[in-house]
């Protein structure tokens, strides 16, 4: 009897000691760590969370994750959106003391398969601005707009963490993605994610016409041209100084400008437009865009040195038809966005976040934005079907049959037939309309023999191809 009484005191002194270290390892953990139970409902936060986002655990714990976003503590949660996809999901987020954190949870299950527990790491991500006011030029600063998002793919979580890697460096980053696919939003977190102390410039290479995007980048002179201020002007490159120039649609900038830009970057210094002064300049560069700058270089129309001096650290960013496990998160996300911005209560029915998740977003992640906010503005009822969705993005006129007794998998078949038909129709081999249509040579000719089409002018072409292809003996 004594020795079991023994045995059982030291299982609970043994119990105690690990209980002990766990809290102490939490505690001094780098990293802010978020606990809630299988209901969302907060359990625990260590220290360095209570840091980041300047809220104290008493606040915090045992309230639902639900009621803390409705009261306007978060703007966003991972757990909640965790408990939705019973899956890891990663969330960018505002608190209510004006921190900017980014939360990665994960999920605990038990032996039933339930969620038990969610452990958010949680990083913070507050810009820090050190700039006078009367240093910056607020017309040319971008407006400082503070977005969440919300990512559940594995494809977007190596993307933000290379991100959160290459804000670590002072490298020069290129950032490549179809129109859409949320380069500006990766940029900002690398800045924000950053030691920089200064601001964060962005400047649209494309949308600034070309006699005037030298001095916009690099200053200039007074007198140095007509309409000039008497007292010159600094450019994005001075304004930026001890902090971030995002220049987005780099692959815009006329060739004559590269030269110059590429001194800037090399020498860290430059020379405002009608000046001969040299002023040192300590800016991270973040570029980005959506060409191919490769195939630019060898045509040309890029510098090559350029190219491999912003080409340090490369982040490429996948299209949302290659992530379809972020397109329902992303559906409720907005939702929730343009329902409190309208006062509306609109939801969508499963059968037409499923024929989303199937959509070709060519557009990304700004065509789902828009088309979410579209159907919410526009759809007069609630619930939101399949029907008003084929509506919107005009089916019809592709001949897609949307009347109540189609069904989906029709119309979606329907639809999937004259776009191959198109393709088909209009290239000259099946690599190539499979390239246009987005998917691979293999599951075009799949496709092809599944609808029974008629292919046999452009399979006489591919055997054609195949015969050039092959070596001479």
């Amino acid at each position: 009897m004594k020795n079991s009484i023994e045995k059982l005191n030291f299982k609970l002194h043994k119990a105690n000691q690990d209980i002990e270290m766990l809290n102490d390892i939490i505690e001094n953990l780098s990293d802010g760590i978020y606990i809630t139970d299988g209901e969302g409902n907060t359990l625990r936060v260590n220290s360095t969370y209570e840091k980041m986002s300047g809220l104290k655990k008493e606040e915090l714990i045992g309230k639902n994750m639900k009621d803390l976003v409705k009261e306007g503590y978060f703007s966003e949660s991972a757990s909640i959106q965790v408990l939705k996809l019973k899956a890891a999901a990663t969330v960018m987020y505002t608190v209510k003391t004006g921190k900017r954190l980014l939360a990665k949870g994960v999920p605990v299950f038990d032996e039933k398969g339930n969620i038990k527990l969610i452990v958010n790491n949680v990083w913070d991500l507050t810009e820090i601005y050190h700039l006078e006011s009367q240093t910056l030029d607020k017309e040319r600063i971008t407006e400082k707009k503070e977005e969440d998002f919300i990512f559940h793919s594995k494809a977007m979580d190596q993307v933000v963490e290379l991100a959160l890697k290459a804000s670590k460096v002072t490298s020069n980053i290129l950032i490549l993605g179809e129109s859409g696919v949320g380069k500006d939003v990766i940029a900002k977190l690398i800045h924000d994610a950053s030691s920089c102390k200064g601001g964060y410039i962005k400047i649209n290479c494309a949308a600034i016409p070309e006699h005037l995007l030298e001095s916009e980048l690099f200053g200039y002179e007074e007198g140095s041209f007509t309409g000039a201020k008497k007292q010159g002007k600094p450019g994005m490159f001075e304004l930026a100084e001890k902090g971030t120039i995002f220049l987005d649609e780099i692959a815009e900038i006329p060739i004559h400008l590269q030269a110059k830009l590429l001194r800037v970057i090399q020498e860290k210094e430059v020379i405002r437009v009608g000046g001969t002064k040299q002023i040192s300049i300590d800016t991270r560069v973040i570029a980005a865009t959506n060409r191919n700058l490769e195939e630019m270089v060898r045509k040309g129309s890029f510098r090559e040195d350029l190219y491999y001096r912003l080409n340090v650290v490369p982040i490429k960013i996948p299209p949302l038809r290659h992530r379809k496990e972020d397109i329902i998160p992303l559906i409720d996300y907005f939702t929730n966005i343009f329902n409190k911005k309208y006062h509306l209560q609109k939801s969508f029915t499963k059968s037409t976040l499923e024929f989303f998740e199937k959509y070709h977003w060519k557009g990304n992640v700004r065509e789902l934005q828009n088309i979410v906010e579209r159907l919410i503005v526009v759809v007069d009822q609630e619930v939101i079907t399949e029907e008003d969705v084929a509506e919107i993005l005009n089916f019809k006129s592709k001949k897609v049959v949307t009347t109540d007794a189609a069904k989906l998998k029709d119309a979606v078949k329907q639809l999937e037939i004259q776009l191959i038909k198109e393709a088909l129709k209009n290239y000259k081999s099946t690599r190539a309309a499979a390239k246009k249509l987005g998917i691979d040579q293999s599951t075009l000719v799949r496709k092809i023999k599944k609808y029974s089409l008629s292919y046999d002018a452009i399979k006489h072409r591919d055997d054609e191809e195949m015969h050039r292809s092959k070596p001479e003996l």
